[in-house]
């Protein structure tokens, strides 16, 4: 479609919890050919442990299929596994952090970034500087192993009611901005924007030089079109300050993946066609 701008990216994952807001389980490559078939750039791996990927079959799938992987999910890390960067018991915090490089260093394999955000973990209030002390040593650690291997990480803005610490685009830049020039960009996510944001569109004009990836799901976490959130809005101020990235579609596969996948790549796709 000529007037597309945006780049999107289909959530794909070999398996996840059915709560996990994922559209295509199974196996990798035939979901990176069904990805394609619906006209999406990209996919976005969300992987429990990347010991479990063979790098080289996946880049052998997307260069014949002429699609990529934008980037790599961690939050089963935690979901399933438990391991988070702010864990205050130094085994498992030690886990999580050699888990991310494990991430990292299949990002270097597969050209694209990773994301932290469940993996953020959660803050005890009466421990918080100590959680905080801790976070921000892994994620200086991380920043060093992920320059050197030019990998992008991109760090999640997640609503209060899935972690308790900058739940804001606001409260992460500042933090971001507090521990100097390290390579971390912003993961934002209309569905969390919708929860903690005053005004989505106005975030991203304000912060848009930190803004690195973007995830799309409407206010109850289905397909674009499902819920309330204003697309046309958001999809104009991405395109004004001339966001090149990519979207990805990071929703429930309700009421299927297939007609989740259909329905909000088509819905987007129109609002494009619109010029809104």
């Amino acid at each position: 479609m000529e007037n597309r701008s945006i780049k999107y990216s289909a959530t794909i994952a070999i398996d996840a919890p059915k709560t996990s807001p994922v559209l295509f389980r199974g196996d990798l490559c035939e979901n990176i050919i069904k990805s394609k078939e619906y006209g999406f750039d990209a996919v976005e791996l969300h992987i429990r442990n990347p010991k479990e990927i063979d790098a080289k079959e996946v880049n052998e799938c997307c260069l014949k299929n002429a699609i990529v992987v934008s980037t790599i999910g961690t939050g089963m890390s935690y979901t399933v596994d438990g391991l988070s960067i702010t864990d205050l018991d130094a085994q498992k915090r030690n886990m999580a952090l050699k888990r991310l490089k494990g991430y990292i260093d299949l990002a270097e394999e597969l050209n694209c970034g990773i994301i932290i955000g469940s993996m953020r973990g959660k803050v005890n209030p009466e421990y918080c500087d100590e959680h905080m002390a801790v976070y921000t040593d892994c994620l200086l650690e991380l920043s060093h192993y992920a320059q050197r291997k030019d990998v992008p990480v991109y760090i999640e803005a997640i609503n209060r009611y899935e972690v308790n610490f900058h739940n804001t685009i606001e409260e992460m830049v500042n933090y971001i901005e507090s521990l100097g020039d390290l390579g971390f960009k912003i993961l934002v996510d209309t569905f969390h924007m919708n929860i903690e944001e005053p005004n989505m569109e106005n975030s991203i004009r304000k912060y848009s030089r930190y803004i690195g990836h973007v995830h799309f799901a409407d206010s109850n976490r289905r397909y674009p079109g499902a819920g309330h959130v204003d697309f046309a809005a958001v999809i104009n101020a991405l395109k004004e300050v001339g966001y090149n990235g990519y979207v990805a579609f990071e929703y429930l596969p309700y009421p299927d993946p297939d007609i989740a996948a259909k329905k909000g790549i088509e819905y987007m796709f129109a609002l494009e066609e619109d010029k809104v």
